[in-house]
């Protein structure tokens, strides 16, 4: 019994907070039960078909069977990823639906776009991101035929005359990679953009672009047939999928440590339990053998990460990618 109505009191807020902490709980639980309750949406920014959306669709399958409910992919291409990032970030904010982005989406984007996700909203107060789940490092790439037979030839001619690059369109992860390059080897590039990376390696093959830079996946096939020359990839590590290929970081070329990433992300608001519940899913599946095998064949390094984690790969990568976009003045 209470030794005064001081301790009665004292015991009774006690109890009352933890009575209160012990509803909020429950209550999350129940909004992340209800995810199996009704199809989720994971929304596309790019067209059915290419190697985001391949992605996309086999983590959609997984994390359909970790939730036991239905996952629908939802392509909505276009604007840099804004018709899709506008979609998602006006949604309900209860988990159900959800957008598979990158930093092309969720960096460059954010920094170059004039227009605003939501108006009055940064893309980081318009969205929570859930987990990181691939490194997707870019390659850049010339015809085998091409007289830059490495890295250091394709600079040495850069820098007598100024060659041209072809990348998956204005604003991309390639095209800032590029400028990256640029700035940090001393030399001047035209970059040339197009609406995806077939059209780009058509006219690499056509002598229209003196080198591409993609994704891995864009040009594995073609490296493995001979008729494209691989010279070096982003990141901080060899690709697993082209381990004969040194990164810019090993050849001496400084800033091209920076990998693109695809992350899962929820509207801003979305509660904490749901999140959680999504992000401990994506990390099973992230781990899980057969999608890492599958990654690593399209060229992408798995990420198992939190969402503290993939947070802090969304900041450092904003940080990174500020000043690149103000100096190359990339705007879209």
């Amino acid at each position: 019994m209470p030794s005064s109505r001081t301790d009665f009191v004292a015991q009774r807020r006690q109890a009352l907070a933890v009575l209160a902490a012990l509803a909020a709980v429950g209550s999350g639980l129940a909004r992340a039960a209800t995810l199996a309750d009704r199809p989720i949406n994971l929304v596309v920014p790019f067209a059915a078909g290419g190697g985001t959306d391949t992605v996309a669709r086999l983590i959609g399958q997984k994390l359909q069977a970790a939730l036991g409910g239905t996952v629908v992919i939802d392509n909505r291409p276009g604007a840099n990823g804004l018709i899709a990032a506008r979609a998602v970030a006006q949604a309900p904010a209860d988990g159900h639906t959800l957008m598979f982005g990158s930093n092309s989406t969720h960096v460059i984007a954010a920094l170059a776009s004039k227009q605003s996700v939501v108006p009055g909203k940064t893309m980081q107060e318009a969205f929570t991101i859930v987990s990181v789940m691939a490194n997707a490092p870019l390659v850049l790439a010339v015809r085998a035929d091409s007289p830059a037979k490495d890295l250091r030839t394709f600079l040495q001619r850069a820098k007598a005359n100024k060659l041209s690059y072809g990348s998956f369109g204005a604003g991309s992860s390639a095209h800032v990679m590029g400028e990256v390059l640029a700035e940090s080897a001393g030399i001047e590039l035209l970059h040339v953009p197009y609406k995806g990376s077939a059209p780009a390696l058509t006219d690499l093959m056509g002598g229209q672009v003196d080198a591409v830079f993609l994704t891995v996946a864009a040009v594995e096939a073609m490296v493995t047939a001979g008729s494209v020359r691989p010279l070096a990839v982003t990141g901080l590590q060899r690709v697993r999928s082209l381990p004969a290929v040194p990164t810019f970081e090993e050849l001496g070329v400084r800033d091209m440590g920076n990998a693109g990433w695809f992350a899962v992300f929820a509207p801003a608001g979305t509660p904490a339990s749901v999140v959680n519940t999504l992000a401990t899913a994506l990390q099973a599946i992230a781990a899980d053998t057969e999608v890492q095998t599958r990654m690593v064949a399209l060229g992408l390094e798995p990420v198992v990460s939190t969402p503290a984690q993939a947070l802090e790969t969304w900041r450092r990568s904003l940080a990174a990618a500020a000043p690149i976009v103000r100096k190359a003045n990339i705007v879209f």
